[in-house]
């Protein structure tokens, strides 16, 4: 932010607020079922972007949500909320190793579907999902920077 390196430097502190984020991951792994299911709740100030990821072994990598930043850093992060920013439940089948088996299922779509059976699609095609969201996605890039004035007055926001 604008001059807050060297108010740190010279007076040794500065105008921006701190970070404001909350998680709470619960993990509950059936050997027998083999599977993991993993339910993910994080909330804070909406700002900045931010992402949560699980690895596996053999760095399987799977996305458990992400969260596009709401508003500019100062109010965002001024106003201190505890705003809902990933909510996520899904259930990863494992290998005897541990390993992720290459599915995930998706509880809350699940339930938000009314369906009885959990439905499950590979790891790559869950994954693509947050990867092709924009970190610019609804963004009225204008209120964080003046050059973006113009499409400010172009976007309806």
């Amino acid at each position: 932010m604008p001059g807050s390196g060297e108010l740190k430097e010279s007076l040794g502190i500065t105008y921006v607020p701190t970070l404001n984020v909350n998680y709470k991951i619960l993990i509950d792994i059936d050997r027998v079922n083999r599977h993991m299911d993993i339910v993910t709740y994080v909330r804070g100030d909406g700002f900045p972007n931010c992402e949560a990821f699980v690895v596996g072994p053999g760095d399987s990598r799977v996305f458990l949500g992400v969260h596009v930043r709401k508003g500019a850093a100062p109010l965002a992060l001024a106003a201190n909320l505890g705003y809902p920013m990933i909510a996520s439940a899904i259930r990863l089948p494992i290998n005897l190793d541990g390993s992720f088996s290459g599915t995930i299922g998706d509880e809350l779509a699940r339930r938000s579907a009314g369906k009885r059976k959990l439905e499950y699609q590979s790891i790559s095609e869950w994954n693509a999902r947050f990867h092709s969201i924009s970190p610019n996605s609804g963004r009225c890039k204008g209120v964080e920077d003046p050059s973006h004035l113009q499409e400010l007055l172009e976007m309806d926001c």
